[in-house]
């Protein structure tokens, strides 16, 4: 059954701990929150690092989207501070070799993988990875900003991707809202990040029933 994962994205701790607030009032409709970190390089936004969030001890099942260069050098601080998934991004890296390097840092450290496709990049270059990991996550927005437009295109790429697997987890992150949410499930996606859509909602609780509701029709 497909899930609704709200998102975290901010340079400020004191705003973490408001927002980790305002969600953990919601952890009734769900069970996983996703938090994303930049390193102001690879997106040209600057967030948190994982280390900051060593207050954590939380009741979900905690996702770490890295929008960075090297994200290996902040896995050791997602595993301690609680978190379950790491994704990074294949446009990050200049090699293969390099993408083999952070799998295997994240399977030494017992860490669930995931690996995130901007819009731009075909499946086929990442073709080779896909088995390697526990989660695609495709991105339907150009990273480093909530808010933005969904890229409809995102559509047909998780029909191509479930096509190609039956077993990986195919997770839709960006432009998340109601009406998307149900075609991206209908496509074959399991998971849907959801960030703005909720968190600048006047009535949060109301946004996530509505996409929650979508995804059921």
């Amino acid at each position: 059954m497909a899930e609704i994962i709200p998102a975290i994205l901010t340079n400020d701790v004191f705003d973490f701990r408001k927002k980790y607030s305002d969600f953990f009032a919601l952890s009734h409709y769900f069970s996983k929150l996703h938090v994303d970190f930049s390193d102001g390089e690879f997106v040209p936004s600057k967030t948190i690092v994982p280390r900051e969030l060593s207050f954590l001890r939380s009741p979900f099942t905690l996702i770490a989207h890295f929008m960075t260069y090297r994200p290996q050098i902040y896995f050791e601080q997602a595993k301690e501070v609680g978190f379950t998934y790491v994704l990074f991004h294949y446009e990050a890296f200049g090699k293969d070799a390099e993408i083999e390097e952070a799998i295997n840092a994240a399977e030494n450290l017992g860490l669930k993988i995931g690996l995130v496709l901007n819009p731009e990049t075909p499946l086929y270059k990442a073709g080779k990875f896909i088995p390697k990991v526990d989660l695609v996550q495709l991105m339907g927005i150009n990273p480093g900003f909530q808010g933005r437009a969904f890229i409809t295109s995102t559509i047909e790429k998780i029909k191509e991707l479930r096509t190609l697997t039956k077993d990986v987890i195919i997770c839709v992150d960006g432009g998340v809202r109601v009406g998307i949410a149900r075609a991206c499930v209908k496509a074959g996606a399991d998971y849907l990040v959801s960030g703005s859509a909720i968190l600048r909602s006047e009535d949060k609780e109301l946004a996530l029933e509505a996409l929650l509701a979508d995804i059921e029709t």
